[in-house]
């Protein structure tokens, strides 16, 4: 029965075209049933040919939500909002009050088929704003912010549970009210009327109906800045993180170094980039993809042996059952190996061949400047502290987290170590950590949020465009400022609520007057949600001014 509700519903009510206007056949019914109830009103004909005029037009216009009523009653959703409304004209016209039935029916009617107008328009603002030559994040971003979950939130989810109770107390209210009136010297069906009035205005679509939209709307203004969140959920996470994790390669420095140099007194070129490459092949430190790039003869994989890292200062193994070390001054110097002492214009790795040094590799060393006060940034979004975690030794792990000006510093870190870290942070008091990194792994972290400095991002919850990371802290602040949002659109939403329960309570306002003003502010609520973009907050940050 559910399914066949569906197809008649589909046939019965469009909501909007393709193009976002208001389906013609739904506001032709509208007008339609618009002249029914003028003529039953202006003109002097029959009680009951006017009632029937009256019941006619409310069925022209509303026929629909009688299907939606009773799919929810089969659905066993009582409390849905076709059901709740239908109650309350059904009981208006037991009561005698076929006109403002009928018009309640109409201008709700009309009232939904603006919002619907308005979502749509609001909606495809959004997507306007993720425009640019790049095809693929476009599609994209369509793509996450059309799923069925994309904006929804965790505030969302509480207000609209906190709404949901609201009903019911309502209903609840509602009942005491048309029982205990009467006594005070009302009548019954005074007191009916304006309880059925209470009922209608407890039902929490004015309140909800913004949340989706104000999160994908916040979606659509991150992707244009070029950091492109999944979901709305992790915007929110996002908005209540207080560390930020950052890894340094691709972020502070290139992804990977380069080979700028092989020098060596001892062994010619080919033989020291032969040592080299087999010395780095099975380790995953930048210096080895450096090498690695360099290297164009074949490997023998056979003469490997007894491989280990040393985290952030380079490997120890066997070539054909020499010891061979390729490592940093820092960590030769500390096993008493001699090692030349000149400067160099980039990072230097040493190769020790059976205990004695035999030349030296050289890498570029290159930072990235333009993040030199994304730290600070950062900060001035609310978090409370920024953790730099590297490869390089402490000492170099050091150099870097006081340039960028990190809190905590960890070096040394091979993938495993850094992960181990950020467990045990979100295992600790601070459970909401962002995680940036640039060099992709096959998980998720178990960071609140992970964020990759990558155009891919298969396992992290937001990709951030390399050529854009100095827009990271402006994504923050649309985080933040959607969930404000959010809490103006509820707040907004319950006290117009809460005014009309007041004035109905005394007999101030009719039904239709009540569904008309509580779905105009639906409509307000949907319009303010374009107020992401817009706040003056933002002025001196769009576009990583």
């Amino acid at each position: 029965m559910g399914q066949i509700l569906d197809r008649i519903k589909s046939l019965a009510a469009k909501k909007v075209t393709a193009s976002g206007s208001p389906d013609a056949v739904l506001i032709a019914r509208i007008v339609l049933a618009a002249v029914f109830a003028a003529v039953a009103l202006l003109i002097k004909m029959p009680v009951v040919v006017r009632y029937i005029l009256l019941v006619l037009a409310a069925i022209v216009a509303g026929f629909d939500l009688v299907i939606d009523a009773v799919d929810a009653v089969v659905k066993k959703d009582y409390f849905a909002a076709p059901v709740v409304l239908l109650l309350a004209v059904f009981g208006c016209f037991v009561l005698n009050y076929p006109g403002e039935s009928a018009a309640a029916v109409i201008l709700y009617q009309l009232c939904m088929a603006a919002l619907r107008y308005v979502q749509k328009r609001t909606l495809d603002s959004g997507l306007e704003l993720v425009s640019g030559e790049d095809v693929d994040r476009i599609a994209r971003v369509q793509e996450l912010v059309t799923a069925e979950s994309a904006g929804e939130t965790e505030l969302g989810g509480v207000i609209g549970r906190s709404a949901s109770v609201v009903l019911k107390a309502g209903m609840v209210l509602a009942v005491l009210y048309a029982i205990i009136v009467p006594f005070t010297g009302a009548t019954f069906r005074a007191s009916i009327h304006r309880a059925l009035m209470i009922l209608a205005l407890c039902t929490p679509m004015s309140v909800i109906v913004s949340m989706p939209l104000t999160g994908i709307i916040a979606q659509c203004f991150s992707a244009a800045q070029g950091i492109v969140f999944n979901k709305a959920r992790n915007m929110e996470d996002s908005a209540h993180a207080e560390t930020a994790v950052f890894d340094k390669a691709g972020i502070f420095s290139e992804e990977a170094p380069k080979l700028l140099a092989v020098r060596s007194d001892m062994l010619d070129k080919e033989t020291m980039m032969n040592f080299s490459a087999h010395a780095l092949y099975y380790s995953e430190q930048p210096v080895a993809k450096a090498v690695s790039d360099a290297y164009d003869q074949e490997y023998r994989l056979d003469v490997i042996s007894d491989f280990a890292e040393i985290p952030g200062c380079g490997v120890s193994v066997k070539i054909a059952g020499t010891p061979v070390l390729v490592s940093t001054a820092d960590y030769l110097l500390s096993r008493g190996i001699r090692i030349p002492q000149e400067q160099e214009a980039g990072q230097v790795f040493f190769l020790v061949v059976a205990g004695r040094y035999v030349g030296k590799l050289i890498l570029s060393a290159s930072t990235n400047d333009a993040a030199r006060d994304l730290t600070d940034a950062m900060r001035d979004t609310g978090l409370r502290r920024c953790i730099l975690l590297t490869e390089e030794s402490a000492e170099e792990s050091q150099k870097t987290g006081e340039s960028f000006r990190f809190d905590e510093v960890y070096g040394e870190c091979d993938l495993e170590r850094k992960l181990k870290l950020i467990s045990d942070m979100c295992s600790g008091t601070d459970n909401h950590v962002l995680y940036v990194y640039s060099n992709g792994f096959e998980a998720h972290s178990e960071a609140k949020v992970d964020m990759r400095v990558s155009k891919k991002s298969k396992y992290a919850d937001v990709s951030i465009d390399p050529e854009r990371l100095t827009n990271l802290p402006f994504a923050v602040q649309i985080c933040k400022r959607m969930g404000q949002i959010q809490g103006e659109n509820a707040v907004f939403a319950f006290v117009v609520k809460a005014l009309l329960i007041f004035l109905a309570i005394n007999g101030k306002c009719t039904l239709w007057f009540a569904l008309f003003v509580d779905s105009a502010a639906a409509i307000a609520a949907v319009l303010n949600t374009i107020r992401v973009t817009k706040d003056s907050l933002f002025a001196n940050l769009r576009n990583g001014e």
